[in-house]
């Protein structure tokens, strides 16, 4: 290996910032390791296959020829600098880059003999290390330039996550999709039988309801009055929102005192918000008084807090003539009112109380409370203290019948000898799948109001910010909820497939359909890629690895506070274990996802361990109020854990890189491990 790699000398850096926003500009497609599931921190993937080549090649490697096996096949910066002109200007300019996003070159048989020629070995010789793989961009990159990997995370929800992003579709680029397609459309078939009753269209054809939209009530203590809570009633950027139309009833005290609900045109018809900054304020004309914060939360942790449907988001047909005086339907979104025949909560509560015992008994729900932790706090404080509170009741349903179905198929399959090891990775894109409509259908989904276009999920935030006001997809509607959700998944898997394995097109369409642009030197002329070894495991205890055995470590390690991932990922992995951990029993053995060994600054662990140890304390012990892990110290402690853990991590690493060995770290510079001398 050269003495001084081209890292510790020069790195595009503005070249590669700017194709790292173009990666995720917001009209066009996330690369499909970012849209197959949920991870709270992924890298750019132009970001991270320079990062791993440039830890590789000699500060006097080609310049020119490395931005153009990272991507970059032009010059961003001027094309940025047009871009930014016209906006100013007005004056459009058209493709002022000239070529494709940089993440979908892939790598040919010519930049696998350059990068050999200037690192003196094929590069499957060299071995990559990446301990806190997450959403696995690098160990993604990695084996699509022909690298060998090796990935792991101390979370089964991430280490899943890459083995669908990385491992399935380089060892099952024929044979995957199909498997998938087989298993979902059984799945979404079978799901459809057991709930087409819940979803009921009454206007079909000609209108369809796509989403419900709920707000979360309070009796006001001062008139009893039902109060729907929600910070404004807006539907849509053209001025459609909701109109509340109260009915007071027999007055004050009364029976009957509860709001309509009425879909208004414009801004100034729409009704004032009903909460803001946690208190709400009654909308009965002949109370108007405000609700304290503290009066929700009581009523929320004694179950009280209720939900009234106030809008249904809709699909009409209309006719419309063209220009040319042809006649022609199109689907135009439209907005409703309730109607006395949608609440149908009686009937759903009757059928989920049904299923519960069943589910319970069997495991197909979860059961397990929710921590009190960083970012768990508000779902607690509003009166959801188990995950299976963040779910409705009619959504509840669907998302145990989804468990239900799996393991039926599962069982059926495995019983059959059916389960080979294809199959296998296709329940688990599967139940991946059903990951997504638990992240866009939950009582912290919300309908997006600004841009009215579609339902944003749970995690448009690093936490679980409860809202006031939540969105409830109808499921089953053709082209919504599973029939999305599984489109999505299947598209990512061909994507996959054709990022990874050029040569084996990716099934249905090809590379060309699934990434708008030809197969550049398919076949033989195309880098194989090489294996990424990923497994389950704490960054600071790779014992699997013999020392001196990794060229090199490129590194995304989470970042002090930034991200609970434990706490976070919990909300999937209550539910993976009881889907892919039937497949994959070896990721899902614990209750929950491991926090105590998470390398993150977490002052809620800090705390809870104080409490802990003072369960048996007297007061004459020193603790109590007192202790620092309890006030304000304990984001200090936090701090300083988070330290400990991290330089655990890169001991490891040092550990397990060759002498002449590099690591490389997002946010740092990168380090060369000299004989006698661990990185910094």
């Amino acid at each position: 290996m050269p003495d001084t790699r081209l890292i510790e000398r020069w790195l595009p850096i503005a070249e590669i910032g700017v194709e790292s926003t173009r990666e995720r500009t917001p009209m066009t497609p996330f690369p499909a390791p970012n849209r197959l599931h949920v991870w709270w921190a992924r890298r750019p993937l132009v970001a991270s296959r320079a990062a791993i080549l440039a830890s590789l090649l000699p500060e006097n490697a080609d310049r020119n020829r490395f931005l153009h096996v990272i991507g970059i096949h032009g010059d961003p910066v001027k094309a940025r600098r047009q871009i930014d002109e016209a906006l100013k200007t007005g004056v459009r300019v058209s493709d002022p880059y000239g070529y494709d996003r940089a993440f979908k070159h892939s790598p040919d048989r010519r930049d696998a003999d350059w990068l050999k020629s200037s690192v003196g070995k094929a590069l499957d010789g060299f071995t990559v290390l990446d301990s806190t793989g997450g959403g696995g961009s690098i160990p993604f990159e990695v084996a699509r330039v022909g690298l060998r990997g090796l990935a792991s995370d101390l979370n089964p929800v991430a280490t899943l996550i890459m083995k669908a992003t990385v491992e399935w579709p380089a060892r099952f680029p024929e044979e995957i999709a199909a498997a998938f397609d087989g298993l979902a459309a059984t799945l979404r078939r079978r799901i459809e039988e057991r709930l087409g009753p819940f979803f009921v269209q009454r206007d079909a054809p000609d209108r369809m309801d796509l989403t419900y939209l709920w707000a979360r009530t309070v009796t006001c203590p001062y008139c009893d009055g039902l109060v729907p809570l929600s910070p404004n009633w807006r539907l849509a950027p053209d001025g459609t929102g909701v109109r509340l139309a109260p009915r007071t009833g027999a007055g004050p005290g009364g029976a009957g005192r509860v709001c309509g609900f009425e879909i208004v045109r414009s801004a100034r018809e729409q009704s004032p918000g009903t909460v803001a900054r946690g208190d709400g304020t009654c909308p009965f004309p002949d109370c108007r008084r405000i609700i304290d914060g503290g009066a929700i939360k009581a009523q929320a942790q004694a179950g009280k807090m209720g939900e009234q449907l106030f809008a249904v988001v809709c699909k009409r047909r209309e006719t419309v003539r063209t220009k040319t005086g042809r006649v022609r339907e199109k689907q135009v979104r439209g907005y409703r009112a309730p109607r006395p025949e949608d609440d149908d909560g009686a009937a759903l509560r009757a059928a989920l109380d049904e299923k519960l015992a069943e589910w319970d008994a069997f495991d197909f729900v979860p059961g397990e409370r929710i921590p009190d932790g960083n970012k768990t706090a508000e779902p607690l404080r509003y009166g959801m203290p188990r995950w299976r509170d963040l779910f409705s009741p009619r959504q509840l349903l669907c998302h145990g019948t989804s468990v239900e179905v799996f393991r039926e198929m599962l069982d059926a399959d495995r019983e059959a000898g059916g389960l080979d090891e294809a199959r296998q990775a296709a329940y688990g894109y599967l139940a991946l799948t059903l990951d997504t409509m638990l992240d866009y259908n939950n009582r912290c989904s919300y309908w997006d109001a600004i841009t009215g276009r579609g339902v944003r999920h749970i995690f448009a935030r690093h936490d679980f910010a409860f809202v006031w006001s939540y969105a409830e997809m109808a499921s089953l509607v053709t082209g919504v909820g599973y029939d999305w959700a599984i489109e999505k998944t299947a598209k990512c898997i061909r994507e996959l497939v054709a990022l990874v394995r050029p040569e084996a097109g990716g099934g249905r369409g090809g590379t060309a359909d699934l990434l708008d642009q030809p197969t550049p030197h398919a076949g033989p002329d195309r880098a194989a890629p090489t294996p990424v070894a990923i497994t389950c495991k704490s960054g600071d205890s790779l014992d699997h690895l013999a020392a001196g055995s990794v060229d090199a470590v490129v590194m995304d390690p989470p970042y002090y506070d930034n991200v609970m991932y434990a706490e976070l990922s919990d909300f999937f992995y209550v539910w993976l274990k009881r889907t892919a951990g039937r497949v994959f029993p070896e990721l899902f053995r614990r209750r929950l996802t491991d926090k105590d060994a998470e390398a993150v600054a977490n002052p809620a662990r800090i705390r809870a361990a104080a409490d802990g140890a003072g369960e048996g304390a007297t007061a004459g012990d020193g603790g109590g109020a007192a202790s620092p892990a309890r006030g304000a110290g304990a984001r200090a402690l936090a701090g300083r854990d988070y330290q400990e853990r991290m330089a655990a991590i890169f001991a490891e690493c040092r550990r397990v890189l060759k002498p002449d060995g590099i690591l490389t770290a997002r946010g740092g510079t990168p380090r060369r491990t000299e004989s006698g001398e661990a990185p910094g």
